[in-house]
């Protein structure tokens, strides 16, 4: 097995591996098209709660997705007092974009 000169790509496509992961990702570009809350998505990020109900999936499988995106570097998080709001990462998705690009 060859090792992958940038694990964090390797670490990167992994999450991305998942076709709800991958959803979620694709969602989070539009974080206005979540239900609104107490402070705008496109300022804190969408709230956990309402990525777990797009998605159909339980408060823990939601967490895990996240979590998953988060150790990637493909979102960040932002408390909001107890809540966790996520945001993309622009500037590393399109570092993936680029490390995969075939030219």
């Amino acid at each position: 097995m060859v090792e992958s000169e940038n694990p964090d790509l390797v670490v990167a496509l992994k999450a991305l591996g998942h076709p709800m992961r991958l959803a979620i990702l694709g969602w989070l570009k539009e974080p206005d098209s979540f239900p609104p809350q107490d402070r705008p998505a496109h300022e804190v990020g969408v709230c956990l709660k309402h990525i777990q109900a797009r998605a159909e999936v339980s408060q823990s499988t939601a967490s895990q997705f996240m979590a998953t995106l988060q150790r990637a570097g493909l979102v960040t998080c932002t408390r909001v007092g107890q809540f966790s709001h996520y945001q993309r990462n622009e500037e590393a998705i399109a570092a993936v974009a680029r490390s995969v690009a075939i030219c």
